[in-house]
């Protein structure tokens, strides 16, 4: 790739992170408005993303990327890796129902790859925590953890009546994902012990 084809994709790239960022939905995103927005032919968005929704799940990759890197960042000051791991999956969540419309793309090719990305973000955290666990157990209990994460952001709405909780307001969600983590752990944490 050139100079100028390498500029082309980045300007698309970034076209689409600022429309994400404005709080525009999927819907509301074309593929039009991302060409127009970085100035480049409207062909060239299919030509290098394959699709808009691939462009937005890479988005959305970069941007969760971006808040788990700031959370490491912030938790220097949290000793365990448990604390890590529950703000690690805090600001995750945060941002998926922020940007939860555009996160559900991004979310739907996740799940149907294997949640393997996902799965592989949180395993460390699991490895410190879980030290006696194997890479099978460990790859499971990421699963665990993350399979139902993904599904919360993608149907709130049928989880939220089951879970009897309110995903949108803050304060619960943060209360159902650290009973979430509570309940996958606590029997591991207690056969390690």
């Amino acid at each position: 790739m050139n100079q100028d084809e390498a500029n082309a994709k980045e300007k698309i790239f970034q076209a689409a992170l600022e429309l994400v960022a404005e709080g525009k939905n999927d819907q509301q995103i074309t593929t039009r408005e991302i060409a127009s927005k970085a100035g480049v032919n409207l062909a060239l968005v299919n030509y290098y993303y394959q699709s808009k929704e691939n462009l937005l799940s890479q988005v959305v990759g970069t941007m969760m990327g971006e808040i788990i890197e700031k959370s490491n960042q912030n938790n220097h000051m949290a000793i365990d890796a448990q604390t890590r791991l529950r703000n690690m999956l805090l600001a995750t969540a945060d941002a998926a129902f922020k940007y939860r419309n555009i996160c559900k793309i991004a979310i739907s090719l996740e799940l149907k790859s294997g949640c393997g990305n996902s799965c592989k973000l949180v395993t460390p955290l699991l490895k410190e925590i879980l030290t006696e666990c194997d890479e099978s157990d460990l790859n499971i209990i990421a699963m665990q953890l993350m399979i139902p994460f993904h599904h919360i952001v993608l149907k709130p709405e049928f989880y939220s009546r089951y879970l009897d909780t309110d995903f949108f307001d803050e304060e619960k969600r943060k209360q159902k994902i650290n009973q979430i983590v509570d309940c996958v752990l606590s029997g591991r944490i207690k056969e390690v012990e």
